[in-house]
């Protein structure tokens, strides 16, 4: 089972730490939106702990319902996938290398979009957040309305190679394990699986359908 989340219900997952401040990172997870957003819509990041910095790096979807990678501090560098757009109700896997601060792709279902080489202001990131921004308290506009699964986060810049074994079902603890510094694959339980952070539930997030995974 997966975790569900409703924007209108500001529902979201956070922790109040996170074991990597900044880039080099992956951050990889399966979403299925039971609607399609009509504005940028959160995902799965990692941020800054606060209500007025705009300092993330995110997997969002952009208003024309393509995945993108986003690293914002000052400047703000952004990856976008650039063929077809995703379908309401149907699983996806999607995947942000954020290689350098002037470096970063986004992977849809495996496939690589034109990296972004836009140079950021470096920062220092103090949380994680599934399905809504991780820096803001603004209502709606970034919550996530769909499912979110298998969430991870690297602490290296993974290959094409290993972004296609997890978007064909791999699970996150068999790719990488030594980078691997977050993993909440959602089953249920609330639970970091490689580095025992505490997941904090908002506003009643429950437990939803899961995409297939190998183990």
């Amino acid at each position: 089972m997966a975790y569900g989340f409703i924007a209108a219900s500001n529902q979201s997952l956070n922790t109040t730490s996170t074991p990597v401040s900044g880039v080099p990172v992956t951050l990889a997870c399966w979403v299925k939106c039971d609607t399609l957003p009509s504005v940028q819509t959160s995902i799965f990041g990692i941020g800054v702990n606060t209500s007025t910095a705009t300092t993330y790096i995110t997997l969002e979807l952009q208003s024309t319902n393509r995945p993108q990678a986003i690293h914002r501090s000052v400047t703000q560098g952004s990856s976008s996938a650039t063929t077809g757009s995703i379908v309401a109700g149907q699983w996806f896997h999607v995947c942000g290398v954020f290689e350098t601060n002037s470096l970063r792709t986004v992977y849809w279902n495996g496939v690589a979009s034109t990296a972004n080489t836009t140079s950021v202001t470096p920062f220092t990131a103090t949380r994680i957040q599934i399905a809504r921004r991780p820096n803001t308290n603004a209502t709606g506009a970034s919550f996530l309305t769909g499912n979110v699964a298998e969430a991870a986060v690297w602490n290296a810049a993974l290959t094409a190679t290993e972004i296609a074994s997890l978007a064909q079902g791999m699970t996150c603890d068999k790719i990488r394990p030594q980078s691997l510094v977050f993993y909440a694959p959602l089953v249920r339980d609330l639970i970091d699986q490689k580095g025992g952070l505490t997941i904090t539930n908002n506003n009643g997030a429950t437990v939803a359908e899961h995409t297939r995974v190998y183990a």
